[in-house]
């Protein structure tokens, strides 16, 4: 799957998975390689690759497989909102409107969180390419309290954005809120597993043991069981205006754990410590 986007003035072709291309891949700035079962080899300069494990569900396990792979507080809190009077809502061909109020949901979430805003050009993308997909679960009174944004690839669904309305509904128990994400969680899997997809993506478990509240979402994750997966990404300029690109991105993410310098491969030292902690 290629989709391609603007980003400021650089235009990008993200390319999804291992499958062989049926088409040549447009002339962009940039090529993004993700969900690569190994390194991308580029003789490219200013090429940057990434390591990264992300979290799978199994959508082709029954759903009584599924339900038994969760730990118990998960089972438990889907189970309570299920008595909680929610109604879902599954957006599969968003129109501009639609996507504009995910964003209008989804920014001040992000302010609060001190995270990336939206991108909304890559939003239009997906849409326009048949891969966007925004469900919403919503209290009785019809308030929005969590929402999902999903890139649907040939035989995955990715969560490329999760936000809650914990800030703009104060008056909400957080607890309640927090049920209601695991429910709209659990009621995409469905939606994706009777759509014919094989994975449901996490996008991402973070490898920094020191960021408290990155491993707290590890935890929630994980709750839903599922498999872990090391793959790559790959970031390479086609020119001098995506070189211009790849290195305004390697000052950005600097930090970043999952950046593979000299030959160091981060998610395996990232295991390695937490087995050395058993």
């Amino acid at each position: 799957m290629v989709i391609q986007w603007k980003k400021y003035t650089f235009k990008l072709n993200e390319i999804y998975g291992n499958q062989k291309l049926t088409s040549p891949i447009p002339k962009a700035d940039l090529h993004a390689y993700f969900q690569q079962k190994q390194l991308m080899p580029s003789p490219k300069w200013f090429t940057l690759h990434k390591q990264v494990l992300t979290l799978c569900i199994d959508l082709e396990q029954s759903e009584e497989a599924m339900r038994k792979d969760m730990n118990r507080t998960t089972r438990y809190q889907i189970n309570k909102a299920g008595r909680d009077n929610l109604q879902l809502k599954f957006l599969t061909d968003p129109t501009d409107e639609e996507i504009e109020e995910f964003v209008a949901f989804f920014n001040p979430f992000a302010k609060e969180k001190a995270i990336e805003l939206c991108r909304v050009d890559k939003l239009y993308s997906l849409r326009d390419h048949q891969r966007l997909v925004i469900t919403y679960v919503l209290h009785e009174d019809g308030r929005k309290l969590a929402s999902h944004l999903y890139i649907a690839n040939e035989d995955r669904a990715i969560m490329l954005y999760s936000c809650s309305g914990r800030f703009a509904n104060s008056d909400i128990p957080g607890l309640q809120i927090g049920r209601a994400n695991r429910y709209l969680h659990w009621h995409d899997m469905l939606f994706f597993k009777e759509k014919g997809m094989k994975y449901y993506d996490f996008l991402g478990l973070s490898i920094d043991p020191n960021n408290e509240d990155q491993q707290n979402v590890n935890t929630f994750k994980k709750g839903f069981g599922g498999i872990e997966l090391i793959e790559y990404q790959s970031f390479i300029p086609q020119n001098w205006r995506g070189t211009l690109l790849a290195i305004a991105l390697k000052w950005l993410w600097r930090n970043q754990h999952e950046i593979i310098k000299r030959n160091h491969l981060p998610v395996q030292s990232y295991l390695s410590k937490l087995d050395t902690q058993k």
